[in-house]
């Protein structure tokens, strides 16, 4: 067993997704008592996901995650699932479900929200709609506007080249406290008109509300219209993880534009469906 405490980021991609960690170790884990290790799943976590369900869940994710790559292996060397306090899973959404193989299990990400849902144990997992680049795709003190929300399924491979282009901060690496703050604020107007909401949810609303599973339930109403709706896993992971305090820290606007700019759809009806949708289906049961 190591001497200290360590956190696992298990992500995606071998790039962006480690940049972003790495920012976030340095503005706001400097004063833990721990090591942050980025764990680049390079099957992806979707099999990842497949191995342990293959085992019943019996084999821990770190022996698991260890078996994947030798780079993996390396920086696991010396280390076991004891030396983890917690896991952190981050996933790209995929509307086709093409980076999911040849699933065969029903609502695979569904079922992967249910398995990754405790840090402490197998891990959590968050999920960037519809990609990491997602984080970048805001402006400061805007939720966004009817076009920029969502992005048309189509359309995703083009995405990393949009959001670069309409980027405030398009330098994962050079992020500080303040542009987290901008970021939060964003995500805090955003995940509320989601929800068909006008006014920002206030921090009990949205711990009690805004979980993984109606995020996604919501979003999978989306797709029925061929589009997705633009949001980051890793500011929803910062609000998880330092709670309240960061929340009314960082955000500032009481309204997003969903009412000015009828960011959904104007059908107020229609809006309280995908509440609806979420409420009966979003739980996974």
């Amino acid at each position: 067993m190591a001497d200290r405490d360590y956190k696992a980021f298990v992500v995606e991609g071998e790039d962006r997704e480690p940049q972003v960690i790495d920012n976030i170790s340095k503005v706001f884990f400097t004063h833990g008592n721990f090591k942050v290790i980025t764990l680049p799943a390079g099957e992806n976590i979707y099999m990842l996901w497949k191995k342990l369900k293959a085992d019943d869940f019996d084999t821990d994710i770190i022996e698991v995650l260890r078996e994947s790559n030798k780079k993996i292996r390396n920086e696991l060397m010396g280390l076991s699932r004891d030396d983890f306090s917690e896991v952190y899973l981050f996933f790209d959404y995929d509307a086709h479900q093409t980076n999911l193989g040849k699933a065969d299990e029903g609502d695979v990400i569904n079922q992967m929200l249910k398995s990754f849902d405790n840090e402490t144990e197998n891990g959590k997992l968050y999920i960037s709609y519809p990609m990491v680049e997602a984080l970048r795709d805001y402006e400061p003190g805007t939720c966004g506007n009817r076009e920029n929300c969502f992005v048309i399924i189509e359309e995703f491979g083009n995405y990393k080249n949009v959001s670069s282009l309409r980027a405030f901060n398009p330098h994962f690496k050079d992020y500080n406290f303040d542009t987290w703050k901008d970021i939060i604020d964003v995500f805090a107007m955003r995940v509320s008109c989601l929800f068909g909401l006008s006014d920002t949810m206030k921090y009990e609303q949205y711990s009690g509300e805004a979980t993984p599973y109606e995020i996604y339930a919501i979003e999978g109403k989306e797709t029925e219209n061929q589009r997705t709706f633009v949001l980051s896993a890793f500011p929803e992971f910062l609000v998880d993880y330092f709670g309240m305090k960061l929340w009314k820290t960082c955000v500032k606007h009481a309204k997003n534009q969903l009412d000015k700019q009828l960011c959904k759809s104007g059908d107020k009806s229609s809006r309280k469906e995908r509440i609806h949708f979420a409420e009966n289906h979003g739980s996974g049961g």
